[in-house]
């Protein structure tokens, strides 16, 4: 899951709204969990995910349970390297200034 403080989804909103589509985004206030962003297609999805908020932790594990059941597992190793590839995927390019020693008079 995605994590950024509040102060900071606030100056890159846009850019988190978009990063929930892919996953929810925690959102921070003095390293403390205030509230999950997470995208949704309508109104009734909107609803349903306020309704289910309470559910618990068992309950979400029994729902991937009953999923794996009905549409198989993937090897762990091919999971992991999914994850990665979706990383590298979303990573943005490497800067290219130079050191921290730029703008020093030497």
């Amino acid at each position: 899951m995605k994590s950024a403080s509040a102060a900071r989804i606030a100056a890159k909103f846009d850019d988190y709204l978009e990063a929930s589509r892919e996953q929810p985004v925690l959102v921070t206030r003095n390293g403390r969990a205030i509230a999950v962003l997470v995208a949704v297609q309508d109104k009734a999805e909107a609803e349903q995910i306020a309704s289910a908020r309470t559910r618990s932790l068992r309950s979400v594990l029994a729902e991937g349970h009953e999923q794996i059941e009905q549409r198989g597992a993937i090897p762990h190793a091919q999971f992991w390297r999914e994850v990665e590839e979706r990383r590298r995927s979303k990573r943005p390019p490497r800067s290219r200034t130079s050191g921290p020693d730029r703008g020093t008079d030497g």
